[in-house]
C-alpha cells in the first residue's frame, strides 16, 4: 500500500509542484496535501476530499487543478458553497465551462443579484451544449424582476433543442405570471405529451391553480391525470414562484443529460435545482436519479425516503427506492419497505405490485404468483380494460412459467391473447416457451413473428426470433437477428448464450467463447457452470 501511495503522490502531485508554492508551505506539503485529498476523493469520502481541497486553494489560489478537483468533490458531496469557490476560480481563470455558468447565475439568483444572474445567463450563451438555456433563464430573470417573460416563439427547424426544452417552461412561465387562461391551453396542449416533466408541470399547475382558487375542477383533472384518483382531493395549494419553475427547469436538463450517459453533468444540475428549490418532491426525484447514476446509492435512498406520505410523487418514490434497494442487493429491505406500504394501503394493486417486485427479489417466487393472481382474482378486475388485464395476466403467466408451472401459465397467456390479441409481449413469451419445451415449432415462430411485427425493436422479442430461425436450422436468418438483439441488450445472460451458440454452429468459435464470457458476467446458480462448460469445450448440447 506504501508503495501505491508513492507512485500516487509522485504522479498526482507532479503537476502542483510545478506550481509555485505560497510563502507559507513548502512544494513537498503542498504535493502531501494533494495527495491525501485525491486518495478521500478516490475512496468516496468526499467531504474530506472538499475539506483538503478547500486548505489547497488558500494556499495556492491560481492552481485549474485545485479548482477542478475541489469542484467535482464540492458537487459531489453537496457541498454548494465549496462548489461555488470552485466555480469562481474557474471562471477567473477563464476555464469554465457549461455548468460553472449554471452554478453561478444560481449563486446570484439565491442572493437576489439579478443583474449578475443576467451576466452569467449571457456567459452562458457561448458555452457548448448547455447555451440554449441561456434565454430560459434569462426570462425568469425578468419574471424576478417583475417584467414579462418575453420568452419569443422558437422555430423547432431552426432551434429545436429550445424548442423541445421550454414546451413546459412556457408554462411555468404563465403559471408565475398569472396568465393561467394562456397557461391552461399549454397544459391541454402537452397533456399528450410523454415524459416526466409533463407530470411535473400538471402537478405543479394543480397546485397553484388550488392555491389561486382558480378552475377547482380543472386542477383536480390535471392532479388526476398526472398522479392518480387518490391524488385529485389531495391537493396542496402551493403558489407558483419562480424558484419552483427554474429548478424544474434544471431538473428536466439532469435528467436529460443521464439520459444521454452524461451523469456527472446531470449531477451538477440537479444539485443546483435543489439548491434553487430545496424539498421539492419533483426535484428530489430527479436528485435521486442522478445520484444513482452516480453510484451514490445511498444518498439516493434517503432523497427518495424523505419524499412525504401525502405528496402525488410518493408513489414514484417509493417504486424508486425498491428498485435502488434490489439492485443494491438487499432486497429484503426492499420487501420490509414494501410490506410497510401495503399495511397502509392494502387495496391498492400499484403497491401490490410493489410488493410483488420484491417478493420475486428475494426469490419467493410462490408469494408472486399468490399476488398476481389475487389481482386477476379480484371482484372488480373484469372491469377494467381488455388491454390492462391481458398485461396483468402476462405478469401472472411470466410468474408461473419462472415456477415451471407450464400448464397455468398457458392458460393464462391463451386467456389474455383472446382479450389482446395483439399484446406483444404475449405473443413472444407462448412462442418463446413453446421453443424452450421443445413444442410447436411452427406455431411458435408463427408467434414470435407477429410478436416482432408489433414490437421490432424489443431485444427479447429479436432474440425469440432468431432464436426460432436457429433451430429451424436457419443460421443464415437467425445471426443478424441475434447480433442485433445482443448489441440492444447489453450483457443480458439469454440473449448472449444465444449469440454464441449460434457464433459455435457457424464456425466462428472465438466469437462464440467471447459471447458466452459476457453473458456468463450476469450469470448465477446453474448458468454459471453451463456456461463456463460452453467456454471450455464449446458446444456441446442441443443442437437445431
Amino acid at each position: 500500500m506504501d508503495q501505491i501511495i508513492q507512485i500516487c503522490k509522485y504522479w498526482l502531485g507532479i503537476a502542483i509542484l510545478a506550481i509555485p508554492a505560497a510563502a507559507s508551505g513548502k512544494k513537498e506539503d503542498v504535493a502531501d496535501r494533494y495527495v491525501s485529498a485525491r486518495v478521500a476523493e478516490i475512496g468516496e469520502q468526499n467531504g474530506f476530499a472538499v475539506e483538503g481541497y478547500l486548505k489547497l486553494q488558500t494556499t495556492i489560489p491560481q492552481s485549474e487543478i485545485i479548482a477542478d478537483r475541489l469542484f467535482d468533490a464540492a458537487i459531489r458531496a453537496g457541498d454548494m458553497p465549496a462548489a461555488v469557490r470552485a466555480a469562481r476560480a474557474q471562471s477567473l481563470n477563464k476555464n469554465g465551462n457549461a455548468e460553472i455558468a449554471l452554478l453561478l447565475f444560481a449563486d446570484a439568483w439565491r442572493q437576489r443579484k439579478l443583474q449578475l444572474a443576467d451576466i452569467a445567463a449571457d456567459e452562458l450563451a457561448g458555452r457548448g451544449s448547455l447555451a440554449f438555456m441561456s434565454p430560459v433563464l434569462k426570462s425568469w430573470v425578468r419574471i424576478k424582476q417583475d417584467k414579462p417573460a418575453d420568452f419569443a416563439d422558437v422555430d423547432p427547424v431552426t432551434n429545436g433543442v429550445l424548442a423541445y426544452y421550454s414546451t413546459d417552461q412556457r408554462i411555468y412561465f404563465d403559471l408565475a405570471t398569472g396568465q393561467l387562461d394562456k397557461a391552461k391551453a399549454g397544459l391541454r396542449a402537452i397533456s399528450s405529451t410523454k415524459g416526466d416533466f409533463v407530470r411535473n408541470v400538471m402537478i405543479s399547475a394543480a397546485e397553484s391553480m388550488v392555491s389561486e382558487n382558480v378552475d377547482p375542477a380543472f386542477a383536480q383533472a390535471l392532479m388526476r391525470a398526472a398522479a392518480g384518483d387518490g391524488a385529485a382531493n389531495a391537493i396542496v395549494p402551493t403558489k407558483m414562484t419562480s424558484d419552483i419553475g427554474l429548478a424544474a427547469f434544471y431538473s428536466r436538463i439532469a435528467t436529460a443529460l443521464i439520459e444521454q450517459n452524461q451523469p456527472e453533468e446531470g449531477l451538477v444540475l440537479a444539485r443546483i435545482a435543489n439548491w434553487i428549490s430545496p424539498l421539492r418532491p419533483d426535484v428530489q426525484l430527479a436528485m435521486a436519479y442522478a445520484l444513482r447514476a452516480n453510484k451514490l446509492q445511498t444518498e439516493a435512498l434517503n432523497v427518495l425516503e424523505s419524499v412525504p406520505l401525502a405528496s402525488p410523487y410518493h408513489a414514484v418514490a417509493l417504486e424508486k427506492r425498491i428498485d435502488l434497494l434490489v439492485e443494491g442487493k438487499d432486497p429484503a429491505q426492499a420487501l420490509i419497505v414494501a410490506k410497510q406500504q401495503v399495511a397502509r394501503d392494502p387495496t391498492s394493486v400499484s403497491t401490490q405490485l410493489l410488493e410483488a417486485r420484491a417478493q420475486e427479489a428475494v426469490g419467493n417466487i410462490t408469494e408472486v404468483i399468490a399476488i398476481y393472481r389475487a389481482i386477476t382474482m379480484a371482484s372488480n378486475f373484469g372491469k377494467l380494460p381488455p388491454r390492462q388485464q391481458a398485461n396483468y395476466r402476462l405478469l401472472l403467466a411470466s410468474a408461473l412459467e419462472r415456477a415451471d408451472d407450464w400448464v397455468g401459465a398457458k392458460a393464462e397467456l391463451e386467456t389474455l391473447l383472446t382479450l389482446d390479441p395483439n399484446n406483444a409481449q404475449g405473443l413472444n413469451l407462448l412462442g418463446y416457451s413453446l421453443l424452450e419445451r421443445n413444442g410447436d415449432r411452427a406455431k411458435a415462430l408463427a408467434l414470435v413473428k407477429r410478436a416482432y411485427e408489433l414490437s421490432p425493436d424489443s431485444s427479447a422479442i429479436i432474440d425469440s426470433l432468431g432464436w426460432a430461425y436457429y433451430l429451424q436450422g436457419d443460421t443464415e436468418r437467425a445471426l443478424p437477428l441475434l447480433e442485433k438483439a445482443a448489441i440492444a441488450a447489453g450483457s443480458d445472460v439469454a440473449i448472449n448464450e444465444h449469440l454464441g451458440d449460434i457464433y459455435w454452429t457457424a464456425g466462428r468459435r472465438r466469437e462464440a467463447r467471447y459471447a458466452w464470457r459476457v453473458a456468463s458476467l450476469g450469470s448465477d446458480g446453474e448458468a454459471v457452470e453451463r456456461l463456463s462448460k460452453k467456454i471450455d469445450v464449446g458446444l456441446t448440447g442441443r443442437s437445431p
